[in-house]
């Protein structure tokens, strides 16, 4: 009979012992919500200007495509009454072929803006994270989450104004 007693005086006083180190070992978590940091960053906003600055040669090209092609719908408005068939049908082909032209360059423009778009986001993400993950060392935070992943948190554990912080040198 003693033995039991002692043996359940002995697994009390060790399951004691461990939901004390459970309550110290509680983790820090806080949470960055990633819509609000990228719209408050100017590096974010000045994007799309980045990407308008770096296919400003192109632009010019689909926009002197289009000069060309209106100028000559004017010219074929305006001298209709006085051109042959075959000048009508040459300045048809022509129009064709600036159009023709005007659609592809159009479409790979899009197609490398897009392209360059993402890249530049993805590379802001990358630094996002990248400060998010040095503000959370630097307040010894165990977890840090997105803020769409979250029901609900406290504001205290809100990284996100130290994270804009950071990244615009605290202004």
């Amino acid at each position: 009979m003693k033995a039991i007693v002692k043996s359940s005086i002995a697994v009390a006083l060790l399951s004691s012992a461990f939901f004390a180190n459970a309550a110290e070992a509680q983790q820090k978590i806080g949470f960055v919500s990633m819509q609000e940091v990228l719209a408050n960053l100017p590096q974010a906003r000045n994007l799309e200007q980045q990407v308008q600055d770096e296919f400003k040669g192109q632009i010019e090209e689909v926009t002197k495509l289009e000069e060309q092609m209106r100028a000559l719908s004017e010219k074929a408005q305006r001298d209709a009454s006085i051109m042959s068939p075959a000048e009508r049908i040459k300045m048809e082909r022509e129009m064709e072929m600036l159009d023709t032209t005007r659609q592809l360059k159009v479409k790979a423009l899009r197609e490398d803006m897009g392209r360059r778009g993402n890249e530049l986001r993805d590379k802001l993400m990358t630094d996002v994270m990248r400060n998010a993950q040095a503000v959370a060392s630097e307040q010894s935070f165990d977890v840090v989450l997105q803020s769409s992943a979250l029901v609900y948190a406290a504001d205290s554990a809100n990284l996100t104004d130290e994270v804009v912080k950071k990244m615009t040198g605290g202004n």
